[in-house]
Order: C-alpha cells, then structure tokens, then sequence
C-alpha cells in the first residue's frame, strides 16, 4: 500500500452524552486530530421519548431516571456547563458544539454518519450506555475511547499516536480497526504489535505479514499467556513499553458473551489509562 494515498481524517466527532466524561473525551479528540486539518464536532445526544418511538415500559424507565439524574434539559444544561468550562482555556481549539434530542441509537448513527473518528468516553449513565453502543456496533466507524479522569489532581496532557500498541489476535475485527486508524499509525514514532499466545498457536507470522503489507513499521512482540485477564495483560505491557494509546479489535466472540464470560474488550474497557482505538 502506498501511504501517501491514505486519506486523511477530516471530520472527528465527540459524543457528549453526560457531563462527567466531557472534558477527558474533548482533551482525547483535541490530541487525536493534531498535524491533522480536522474539524471537531462536540454533539450532546439526550433520549426525549417526546421525539422518539418507545414502549411504555421505557417511559416509565426514563421517568425513574429522571429522579435520579434530573430532566432532559437538566442533563443538557449540565453537559454544556462543562463543555463551555473545557473550552475556556481553549478558545482556539477547532471545536463547534451542536445539541440533538430524541432516540439515541438513531441520533448517533444521523451524526456519526460521515466522522472519520468518533471519540468517546467510556459511559457512566444511560445516554452514554446508549450512545457508546450504538457507536460501536451500528456506526462502524472507528472509536476512540478516552480514558477517565483522574479522581484528583490536574488532567494529563493527552498524547494520542506517538507510540500506538496493538492488541493483535488474527480476526477481522482487528483488520478492519487497524485499516480505519491508518491516518495514525502512518503517522506513529513507533507501532507495536503484540500478541499474547495460547500453546501452539502462531499469530506473529499474520501480524507481520499484515502489517508488512500495509508498509507499516512494527515491532512484533509475542507474550506467552500467563493466568488471567489478556486485557490486562496487554494493558501492562503497553505501560511498560510507555504507549500512549492502544488499538484492538472489539468483541470478538460477541458483547454478551463476553459480558457474561469474560474478554479483553470488556477488561480494557474497564481498566485502560490510555486511549483506545476499536472496532467491532
């Protein structure tokens, strides 16, 4: 593959759905379109049932949750106080704020229909749960998963794609996440491919046959598996080797399966200090 011919990111989409994730998604999007001409498009995407097609037993769920977090326009209120609070400091930052109402699942495949990176946080409430979904498993775009907040302290300064670790496991998913993240990985100081190895099983050849096709430079590390969480284990090696973002491929076996049984999808999700590149 040529890399010059690759397209460039134009259109980076961060999806606010609740205010405590704000500002580590727009600080991860800000770091992933830098040295690119990419515009950044903060969207707030909120369930109205009065613009959305539900059944009662859902009404009845968002009356409950209104209790609890506060109405419809409560919880925009709130995410655009913290959108303006993140953008104070950044009145030069390539970002335009936009708002959208009624069913999630169809708001984020209307907005996230062009992006060329949607950039999120990993959820903490229903409109996220929501919206972090239907991000990964209708829009088939490429996520970027901004890690949380620290409980005290400043924020880090986000560095997204000097040095990217991916999670290798010979599989589509995998494939279809390294080809949509070329713009970064061409433009990485260094990419490294690991793969943890069951007994017997060979997934460096694939990885350096892919990526030698792709005339992408990598560094192909194989780890035996040790007892555990692979998630984890791919986490701590990207530590060690001082990463600032992980790629992977997302459920392989399927969200509930994995839910239920265990993955590296759902203990990266639920472990990562770094940024995530995925896609189902």
């Amino acid at each position: 593959m040529n890399v010059l011919k690759i397209a460039q990111p134009k259109i980076i989409v961060a999806l606010l759905p609740e205010p405590e994730t704000v500002a580590t998604c727009l600080d991860c999007a800000l770091a992933a379109a830098e040295d690119f001409d990419a515009s950044i498009s903060a969207i707030h995407v909120g369930f109205n049932p009065k613009f959305a097609f539900v059944p009662p037993e859902e009404i009845a769920i968002q009356q409950l949750r209104e209790l609890r977090e506060g109405t419809v326009a409560d919880r925009l209120a709130r995410t655009r106080v913290a959108f303006e609070a993140w953008l104070a400091d950044r009145t030069d930052a390539p970002v335009g704020w936009k708002s959208e109402e009624g069913d999630v699942e169809e708001l984020v495949a209307r907005e996230t229909a062009h992006a060329d990176l949607v950039v999120m946080a990993n959820p903490v409430r229903l409109d996220g749960r929501d919206a972090f979904h239907a991000t990964l498993f209708w829009s088939k775009r490429l996520l970027l998963v901004a890690p949380p907040d620290p409980k005290s302290g400043p924020r880090p300064e986000r560095v997204i794609g000097r040095h990217i670790v991916v999670g290798w496991k010979p599989g589509e998913e995998v494939k279809r996440a390294v080809h949509a993240a070329l713009p970064w990985l061409t433009r990485a100081g260094k990419v490294t491919v690991i793969s943890v190895e069951k007994p017997g099983a060979d997934y460096q050849a694939s990885a350096r046959a892919f990526f030698a096709e792709l005339d992408i430079p990598a560094d192909c590390i194989e780890l035996r598996r040790e007892p555990g969480s692979v998630g984890l284990q791919l986490l701590a090696s990207a530590d060690r080797l001082g990463a600032d973002s992980l790629l992977i491929g997302a459920f392989k076996h399927g969200a509930l399966w994995e839910a239920i049984l265990g993955g590296v999808t759902r203990d990266v999700l639920a472990a990562a200090r770094i940024p995530v590149f995925m896609m189902c």
